[in-house]
């Protein structure tokens, strides 16, 4: 039983491509994890970095707190079952699982133990004297798990097990191996390009395109809050309809327009975490629906004001028995255009042909809209931004006719009707001059969602724990108005992320002894032993030779009273007043960063940086390597 660690982690290859990007995550004990995705896109190859098979370019695995980047494939104390089995054919079955005991040396009655107990668990006693060519494929896939049950590893690595099975086999060997991960209670990670696989075994799943990570989340949450078109492309059966569009509102009534035609009309409050920036009628975005969503109209269901009438074409019609997949078209004169295509997952009483003309019923509660242009999600289950109009009028911020005197260090022009961007994080309930009615509230695991109503706006507050107030509640919020964006003065948020171009050295202290250090301009940083080990391991003596840029969050850095060794030391050149919070511009001669303190002009400082939060980047490769 194990856990395992990521961080980021990178596999760059000959001539720069890099087939796996910043891939970070942490697997707990006994967890089912599925990497999923198209061919190429890297899941594989991650895999490969976890077993030992692959060089790791950069980044940190750890397996039980325990790095083992240099680790041997031996060492790590995996089992690995490949896509091909890889069985010796000259070999039983019998001495094939106990082909790695044997070279471990383990006792012939340890090892006839270990071997009858895995045969047992997975129904393959009888074969144990056969050779591999006299068993099926199913069999061969057992003989190849057996192998892997009997060195009892911390993780089994899987990679496509199932993919030379035939269908009826593959559905069969899936609950064979979800049986198994409970049987055996430790940590799996499956690789699959087979999203039914992927959401019938996971206890959470890896979408992965081009070797970045698009979504790590549970099955049912990748199928209900996908956070781009590929997740919600990729998964699902069958997929998700897409159609352009533009939207419209008109107070409390929003109409999503589709290029293809028809309109469909519902009540903001059932669309409102899509911002209000995309509802000019002008901005293109697409409006996206499950098939489950959509449903031929019937008089059996009972009409709730939650479905949104339209009308189709028949194309084609799938009788599959406990189901009925319809393909048809919004655009009644071109039932085979792909412009308004749409699938229908109707019920299997659901009689219709070619050429009917037939009603339908969209989802108004169910559906998902994304930026035409980024591809991403912009009605999230925990929206990250309210998007709002604004006006500046003597550097104060109205919102809904609510007043924010804006702070000394944001000079904005008087503008009206401004976009202005307020992230969800940067609202704070409970104090200061804003106020608003609690509207809703949603629980989403441990986050507390606020959906408040200030004048004729709706925004967004999130907390962590339980809920504080309650609906109907009169709040007063307040803004970190460091962070806000408003676009018509292009005041942006203040960036506390500093970047400083370094190197690392090394420094003889006497015959056999080196000191180290992180090099910024004329500066020196200590790092830790963490930090050596990392970058030698992932360089070795190349780092000395390479060009780094040390990336740090200005929440970690302190002012120190006296100066220290090995501390930065630059003086202050701009004070910035926000408020609640005020940071000085400190000028380092090989740079200015940002520190959240309140100094003087002129006034020498000397900071302390957690090195520990500190990350490091390959600038020439521009891959994270601490």
């Amino acid at each position: 039983m194990a856990s395992l660690s990521l961080k980021h982690i990178f596999k760059v290859y000959d001539g720069g491509v890099k087939a796996v990007n910043d891939f970070t995550m942490d697997i707990a004990d006994n967890e089912f994890i599925v990497f999923v995705g198209p061919s190429g896109c890297g899941k594989s190859t991650t895999l490969r970095m976890i077993a030992g098979l692959e060089d790791i370019t950069a980044g940190e695995l750890r397996i039980d707190d325990e790095i083992v980047n240099d680790y041997e494939p031996k060492d790590r104390n995996i089992a690995m079952v490949f896509q091909n089995y890889a069985l010796y054919p000259h070999m039983t079955v019998y001495e094939n699982m106990a082909f790695s005991l044997r070279t471990a040396h383990v006792p012939n009655d340890v090892i006839y133990e270990k071997v009858t107990e895995a045969a047992e668990i997975l129904g393959i006693t009888q074969y144990l004297d056969r050779k591999p060519k006299a068993l099926s494929g199913g069999q061969r896939q057992r003989v190849a798990l057996g192998r892997a049950i009997v060195r009892n590893p911390k993780v089994f690595l899987l990679d496509e097990p199932l993919s030379n099975l035939d269908a009826k086999l593959r559905t069969a060997m899936r609950a064979e191996i979800s049986r198994l991960h409970e049987r055996l209670k430790t940590t799996f990670i499956y690789v699959t390009h087979d999203q039914v696989e992927a959401m019938t075994m996971g206890t959470r799943i890896v979408v992965m395109k081009d070797g970045y990570i698009q979504q790590i989340d549970t099955p049912i949450n990748l199928y209900k809050y996908p956070d781009n078109m590929f997740v919600a492309g990729f998964i699902g059966t069958p997929q998700m309809n897409f159609f352009d569009a533009t939207i419209t509102k008109n107070g409390e009534d929003v109409v999503y327009k589709l290029d293809c035609g028809p309109s469909i009309e519902m009540k903001y409050i059932h669309t409102d975490k899509v911002p209000l920036k995309y509802m000019d009628s002008k901005t293109k975005v697409v409006f996206g629906i499950r098939p489950d969503d959509v449903r031929v109209r019937s008089n059996k269901y009972v009409d709730d004001g939650m479905w949104a009438p339209l009308q189709a074409v028949v194309s084609v019609v799938e009788v599959l028995g406990g189901e009925t997949i319809i393909y048809a078209n919004l655009n009644l004169d071109t039932p085979d255009d792909e412009v308004g295509a749409i699938i229908i997952k109707a019920d299997p009483d659901t009689f219709v042909k070619r050429g009917d003309i037939i009603d339908i019923e969209l989802s108004r509660r169910k559906f998902h809209v994304f930026d035409k242009t980024t591809e991403q999600s912009i009605r999230k289950r925990i929206p990250q931004e309210n998007i709002i109009k604004g006006n500046i009028t003597n550097n104060t911020l109205e919102i809904s006719s609510q007043e924010f005197k804006l702070p000394s260090a944001i000079k904005a022009e008087d503008v009206k009707d401004t976009e202005v961007i307020i992230p969800v994080s940067a609202i704070s309930l409970g104090n200061g001059v804003g106020k608003a009615k609690v509207e809703w509230i949603e629980q989403i695991d441990n986050i507390v969602l606020y959906f408040l109503k200030v004048g004729d706006l709706t925004i967004f507050a999130k907390e962590e724990g339980t809920p504080r107030f309650k609906i109907n509640d009169e709040v007063s919020f307040e803004i970190d108005l460091s962070q806000i964006t408003i676009t018509a003065s292009s005041v942006q948020p203040l960036n506390l992320v500093n970047r400083l171009d370094g190197v690392f050295i090394k420094e003889k202290e006497n015959k056999n002894d080196y000191n180290f250090f992180m090099k910024i301009g004329e500066h020196k940083l200590a790092p830790s032993n963490r930090i050596c080990e990392k970058l030698f391991a992932c360089k070795g003596p190349k780092i000395f030779n390479t060009d780094l840029v040390y990336e740090f969050n200005t929440k970690d850095i302190s002012v120190l009273t006296v100066k220290e060794p090995n501390k930065l030391i630059g003086k202050i050149t701009e004070v910035l007043d926000y408020g609640t919070k005020k940071y000085s511009k400190v000028d380092l001669s090989c740079g200015i960063i940002t520190v959240e303190y309140s100094g003087q002009i002129g006034e020498e400082v000397v900071l302390d940086i957690d090195v520990d939060k500190i990350t490091i980047i390959d600038k020439s490769i521009d891959i994270i390597i601490v």
